[in-house]
């Protein structure tokens, strides 16, 4: 697998945002991966094309930030032949690590909401 430029350490991805305390994930801001988490949180595992046609991407460009989220340790990737395909499928999921961020990520998103709303 190739190293994607712009994978961090899961450790480093969450950068103070400014906002008051508040954190934003940088590593999970860029809108494929959230498209692509958004997809996998309410799932066990989705099909890459799925994937790619939901969310109307290239296999290029998906595989891509599918590598870059299974090099922090997000996402598990899945390769298998499927019963009836004469080619393999691959298959992602969410990992604990990538879910955990992930529903970091919706309670920092969450919170920010609430605060512009006035809700405190």
């Amino acid at each position: 697998m190739t190293t994607a430029p712009d994978a961090q350490p899961a450790a480093a991805a969450a950068t103070p945002s400014g906002a008051g305390g508040a954190a934003i994930d940088e590593f999970l801001h860029t809108p494929a991966r959230l498209n692509i988490c958004s997809l996998l949180a309410p799932a066990d595992w989705v099909t890459f094309s799925f994937l790619r046609d939901t969310i109307g991407t290239s296999d290029s460009a998906l595989s891509k930030q599918v590598a870059a989220l299974e090099q922090v340790g997000y996402v598990e990737v899945r390769k298998e032949r499927a019963v009836q395909a004469l080619r393999r499928q691959t298959s992602v999921r969410l990992t604990a690590a990538g879910r955990d961020a992930f529903e970091a990520y919706l309670a920092t998103l969450e919170l920010l909401v609430a605060r512009a709303r006035g809700d405190r």
